[in-house]
């Protein structure tokens, strides 16, 4: 990949070979992949796509590496990190009754909401808590109690395989629970139109309030990857893991939450075979209980494309 090497001799991009990935997610595990790249500029990113995509070379794009699972055999191929942009949205249109702001996929979840609070913007409340970045969070819908990122989406900007830009309409993406049109990471997300709906202080404070009343329980400063499994139609599947006494059980370095059921925290050593097994248990337990087959919110990563994890 001779095309790579030149990216990074021009300053376009910086390449780091054969990276332990365990530094670029949140449960803190995983083999390397070949090269982690961290592209400079839209269209450095867009000559990434262009020549994986003519090579046949697997590339995995990752925000803040939350929602995914690793194989402690690594990835074939490369990751292109898009993360920590620090650069504040742009506001397109600005009314009293709405405000549409662009902003950058790389751009941490979190930082968006503070600053949306900060200007008396509403619309983002349910996201307090949730870890990741605004790209990873619109490819996989991120949201709580009924409320989505994808309710706010007006566009959003990809490179596509062939190295160029397409920017969706937000009525083209079909968003569903923890799912988008852009989940299967074919289209590499940039930036993101959202609508924001001007709001007091008090009102937004006390939204801010009421969703982070139900992150009450969740673990703190623990390795986890976020919720593991999505709920059941009609159901919670922290609920049913902790009906069926899944809490506290724990293969090797790995243990699900003693707090919440449905979060699995590393200890320090655990592996991905650690997680899978206990993945698999907890999943046969609600399945003998309940009759339910649960499905992974986490991504496990592997052969073939993948979308933007948190």
């Amino acid at each position: 990949m001779r095309w790579l090497l030149d990216l990074d001799r021009r300053g376009l991009c910086s390449v780091r070979p054969k990276e332990p990935l365990r530094f670029w997610n949140t449960w803190c595990v995983g083999g390397c992949a070949e090269a982690v790249i961290s592209p400079r500029s839209e269209s450095a990113l867009g000559c990434i796509r262009k020549m994986t995509s003519e090579e046949g070379v697997h590339a995995f794009v990752l925000g803040e590496g939350s929602n995914v699972l690793i194989p402690d055999e690594g990835l074939e191929g490369l990751v292109v990190l898009l993360r920590d942009d620090t650069s504040p949205p742009i506001v397109e249109f600005s009314s009293d009754s709405r405000v549409e702001v662009q902003v950058s996929a790389a751009l941490p979840l979190r930082k968006l909401l503070n600053w949306a609070v900060r200007r008396g913007l509403s619309g983002l409340e349910f996201a307090v808590g949730i870890p990741g970045t605004v790209g990873g969070a619109v490819a996989g819908n991120a949201g709580a109690k009924g409320r989505s990122i994808g309710d706010l989406v007006t566009f959003v900007r990809t490179i596509e395989e062939d190295g160029n830009v397409r920017v969706w309409m937000g009525n083209e993406l079909s968003f569903s629970y923890r799912k988008s049109g852009l989940s299967s990471g074919r289209s590499w997300i940039t930036s993101v139109g959202l609508n924001l709906y001007p709001s007091s202080d008090g009102d937004i404070r006390q939204r801010l309030k009421h969703f982070a009343s139900f992150r009450k329980g969740q673990p703190k400063n623990a390795k986890t990857a976020g919720c593991v499994f999505k709920n059941p139609p009609g159901g919670s599947a922290g609920m049913m893991l902790d009906s069926a006494g899944c809490k506290g059980l724990r293969v090797g370095g790995a243990m699900v939450s003693l707090q919440h059921a449905n979060f699995i925290e590393n200890l320090g050593d655990a592996t991905a075979g650690n997680i899978i097994q206990l993945v698999d248990i907890c999943r046969d337990r609600v399945r003998d209980k309940f009759g339910v087959n649960l499905e992974l919110e986490v991504r496990v990563l592997g052969d073939g494309p993948s979308p933007p994890e948190g």
